[in-house]
């Protein structure tokens, strides 16, 4: 519930924006953002604090990428940042894209924000597709480590991820390149930015790319066979920006940016591991695939399109700088998938996800007082969700009994199972403020603290459909208890509304032992408010409640040294993570209709410690050299009861694998995963790359690679291949001895798997392995044409990007295998 006190702060930061506009606001002529390198080459600039300062002289380890090493290494997404950071990997959950940092990541399946805040420009992005987007005017990308509850507020429970976009400059700069890749892969990209006059300046920039897809499509008719590759990329981006210096004081910068994708990656459900034996009367299900990266299925589409405008204020108020950033998004997901995998035309789902997202930022940063940097300053949210036709689930239309490798059955011709509506509505605000002092020559110190507050407001009605007939046949529950086409929902109202608040401090001391050589400890914290599903468990509100909110306790020390040819920086942590929220997606049958259920959780705890280092090394003028790597335990905590899929020994599997456990059904069972490895969180992980040049001019020759290592790790599900079936009976008796933890064994009890000691391994695991990309670049040498041949994934590993065991069978996408292509471009 908000307050009195909350509207007068809200409105308080509204009217604040709106007085910005106001022809006295300031910044310097087209100053460049984000993060930048000084003209003595050793000091890199980064705005981590919400202002600029030396990267050597910020108490938290913050990896900077820039333009060059984005072009050289491979870079092309978020996604691909995990080559060049240590800490850090993008997943999958579902059809959403989930950033990791240090083993801090979402595993709530659906159309849920990330617990890894990402900002474009200084605005907060709701929509997780922007990790999939290419990245096409990109200055710089810093990724800070740990939780940022203080200065970048909800939602940075494990750190967060400032992309900067070219700003217009005093000059015209441009590019304009074309890619063509392995898998018909067709990219182009350009930007132009400069002056319109003494103190306007506009930067317009756009990506556009397509492809045929690496994943191999099963024949519909031929078990073993192949019809070539499908679920290719369509990506459209631009982005435009129109900056004023309307006085010495005052700069103003309007912003709009579009993106759309078409990426169907993320909507793979091919089980190709625990097939159910369901399907093995079905004719026609001998074509499912067996391998990975082999797909099957009659539905895919996953296309979102998103809208976003902002404006951005400046004020040299003659004490510090005033900023306001208000901005506007729309985006709209359409989604339709083939959730059981093969060409047997038993159903399909389909829906339409569409956000509308209001923001408002202000912050005063004061450098007027001797040796004091304060920062104070608010933001406000509003995101409105709904899902429209079909809720967040699967076996929404069924399809009829046929052969499929006689008979294709079009999506038209399957019958309507169920049709729903779900909406949510976020409204949050915060205050914070932040000081650093400079207590000595050397030594300084640093608070802060942000107080944070959320609502949500959520409801929906589900319609049943008559299977024969296609007439609406039950109201299985509606937004108030009203009437929906003529039907009465019995299950009564599933309007629900819940609150969430918390204060996230931070607090931090820095000691310079020399010039460029700090020395640093500080603690942090951060917070994610709680989550409803899209969905009613059961179709009945009464099961309907939202996830604890998760939070972070951080800790850290460092050491940072930045020197005219090497830098390096070192950094170890501990970090007590609660309620983190984690889901797990069942099979439900409701009023006859099998549904898809996504159960969210929380696991009570979870600690996560680690040391972790990065160095870049100028060997020489043309020679360069940066390494990482990431030693983290990252384990969840005591009583984590998950309820899981682990693999039932009495049945009957329908695929072939050499691991017997792989062959069983799954079976949805408590769990105890007490003291095991968090997902996305591997016990080691490191790149090396380097960057030798053969000067020819302005330009020349550049030699680039980059291998990344990854020890196994838990890709999503943190499941276990054994399991309880009698723990829930069990903490119903009376009897409070029977409450012990769920047995994980007790599943294999008389069986052949007994005595294995697998029941409580986690199942869903990626093995170790190791990525290379390499590139050869020329650059004329009026260093304005340039040619560069590249290969990305060397080592051609076929690596996991989601993986999960369900009822139909464990699915397992993969990200991109051997690519290699050539780029040519131009550049002023």
């Amino acid at each position: 519930m908000i307050t009195n006190r909350g509207k007068a702060i809200r409105t308080g930061l509204l009217l604040g924006g709106a007085a910005l506009v106001l022809p006295f606001a300031a910044a310097p002529a087209f100053a460049q953002s984000g993060a930048s390198e000084e003209d003595d080459g050793a000091s890199i600039i980064v705005t981590a604090q919400r202002r600029n300062e030396k990267l050597e002289e910020v108490p938290m380890t913050v990896a900077v990428v820039t333009q060059e090493t984005l072009a050289t290494a491979g870079v092309n997404t978020i996604r691909d940042l995990a080559n060049v950071t240590s800490g850090f990997q993008v997943g999958q959950g579902g059809s959403f894209p989930q950033p990791a940092i240090r083993g801090v990541t979402a595993l709530a399946a659906g159309s849920y924000e990330n617990n890894i805040a990402v900002f474009v420009d200084g605005l907060y992005q709701t929509t997780p597709q922007i990790l999939n987007f290419d990245l096409p005017s990109v200055q710089s990308i810093q990724i800070l480590k740990g939780p940022q509850g203080t200065l970048y507020g909800r939602n940075a429970t494990g750190g967060a991820i400032l992309i900067d976009t070219i700003d217009p400059d005093d000059t015209w700069t441009g590019l304009v390149e074309a890619t063509y890749a392995r898998f018909n892969d067709y990219r182009g990209r350009a930007f132009v930015a400069g002056p319109l006059s003494e103190n306007i300046g506009i930067s317009l920039a756009g990506t556009i790319r397509h492809t045929d897809g690496y994943n191999k499509r099963a024949s519909r008719t031929t078990p073993g066979a192949f019809d070539g590759n499908f679920l290719g990329l369509k990506q459209e981006t631009f982005r435009a920006k129109l900056k004023a210096d309307i006085s010495d004081a005052f700069s103003a910068t309007l912003a709009y940016s579009y993106g759309r994708g078409s990426d169907a990656r993320g909507i793979i459900f091919t089980p190709i591991e625990n097939v159910s034996a369901d399907y093995t009367p079905a004719t026609g299900a001998a074509t499912r695939p067996q391998g990975l990266g082999e797909v099957s299925g009659d539905a895919f589409e996953l296309d979102a399109r998103a809208h976003e405008g902002s404006l951005k204020l400046e004020l040299d108020t003659g004490v510090g700088k005033l900023r306001s950033i208000t901005g506007y998004g729309v985006t709209k997901v359409r989604t339709t998938f083939d959730f059981a995998g093969s060409y047997v035309p038993d159903s399909y789902s389909d829906s339409i996800a569409r956000d509308r997202t209001f923001q408002q930022a202000i912050d005063l940063a004061i450098d007027s007082i001797d040796n004091v940097d304060l920062l104070v300053g608010g933001n406000y949210y509003n995101i409105t969700t709904r899902i429209d036709e079909i809720p967040n689930t699967a076996y929404a239309y069924v399809g009829p009994a046929v052969n499929p490798a006689v008979t294709t059955v079009p999506l038209s011709g399957y019958a309507k199972a169920t049709e729903g509506f779900f909406f949510r509505k976020k409204e949050a605000w915060a205050i914070f403020g932040d000081v650093t002092v400079k207590v000595a020559d050397r030594l300084s110190l640093n608070v802060g603290g942000r107080y944070s507050q959320e609502t949500q407001n959520v409801s929906g009605y589900q319609i049943g459909y008559n299977l024969t007939t296609g007439a609406p046949a039950s109201c299985a529950y509606s937004i108030a208890g009203e009437t929906r086409f003529g039907l009465t929902c019995t299950n009564g109202a599933s309007a629900k509304r819940s609150s969430y608040n918390k204060f996230t401090p931070r607090a931090s001391i820095r000691y310079e032992l020399s010039p460029g050589t700090n020395i640093y400890a500080s603690y942090s914290k951060g917070f994610r408010g709680g989550e409803w599903n899209a969905q009613i468990p059961s179709n009945n509100p009464a099961l309907w409640r939202d996830t604890r909110q998760e939070t972070v306790d951080s800790f850290e020390v460092g050491l940072k040294h930045a020197g005219s040819r090497l830098r390096f920086d070192l950094a170890a942590f501990y970090a007590k993570y609660n309620d983190l929220q984690v889901s797990f997606t069942s099979l439900v049958n409701v009023g006859g209709v099998n549904t898809a259920l996504v159960i969210l959780q929380n696991a009570p705890s979870a600690r996560i410690y680690g040391i972790e280092g990065n160095l870049d090394f100028k060997v020489n003028d043309d020679f360069s050299i940066r390494a990482g790597a990431s030693f983290l335990n990252a384990r969840y905590g005591n009583n984590f009861f998950f309820t899981g899929s682990g693999v039932n020994p009495a049945g009957t599997g329908f695929n072939t694998n050499s691991d017997p456990f792989k062959k069983l059904p799954n079976i949805t069972v408590p769990q105890d995963l007490s003291g095991l490895q968090m997902s996305r969180a591997p016990d080691f992980s490191g790149f090396v790359g380097f960057e030798y040049n053969v000067p020819m001019g302005e330009g020349g020759l550049k030699f680039a690679a980059n291998l990344k290592y990854t020890s196994s790790y838990v890709v999503t599900n943190p499941a276990v291949w054994g399991g309880d079936r009698t723990y829930n009976a069990r903490i119903s008796d009376a009897d409070p001895s029977n409450n012990g933890p769920p047995i994980n064994t007790q599943l294999f009890i008389g069986s052949t798997f007994a005595d294995s000691p697998r029941a409580s391994e986690q199942r869903a695991r990626q093995e170790a392995f190791a990525m290379l990309n390499a590139s050869i670049t020329w650059t004329d040498p009026s260093d304005h044409f340039y040619v560069r041949v590249w290969g990305n994934n060397l080592t051609d590993v076929k690596y996991r990007i989601h993986y999960n065991p369900l009822f139909t069978g464990t699915y397992q996408p993969i990200g991109e295998p051997l690519t290699f292509g050539g780029t040519i471009g131009y550049k002023f």
